[in-house]
């Protein structure tokens, strides 16, 4: 089939592209990002804008957080802790709400 259709197989060798620089990124992440790194940037790519605030709308328990960017979920517990004490996220049962920038560092 690729030898017969070539933009078939240039579709294919882009996906397969993207897919190696995700991993790669993700690798990359996990060796030189704290869990708290890797957690800021898991809120920032999934955060969307809604009625004005930013919200990562997918219902998420601190164990599928975890699973997602490599950490425990007792340190994950600890992060989001501490970033709703600091007024910086709120959690309630569907989603996480962003109020202001994440710190750079925890």
């Amino acid at each position: 089939m690729i030898d017969r259709n070539p933009a078939f197989a240039r579709h294919l060798i882009r996906m397969l592209i993207g897919k190696v620089r995700s991993l790669t990124q993700k690798v990359l992440d996990l060796a030189l990002k704290d869990v708290y790194g890797r957690f800021a940037k898991f809120i920032d790519e999934n955060a969307v804008e809604q009625k004005g605030a930013r919200v990562v709308p997918e219902r998420l328990t601190q164990h599928d957080i975890a699973a997602r960017i490599g950490g425990s979920r007792e340190m994950v517990n600890r992060i989001v802790k501490d970033l709703s004490a600091g007024g910086y996220i709120s959690v309630d049962a569907k989603q996480i709400t962003v109020h202001k920038k994440l710190p750079s560092h925890w």
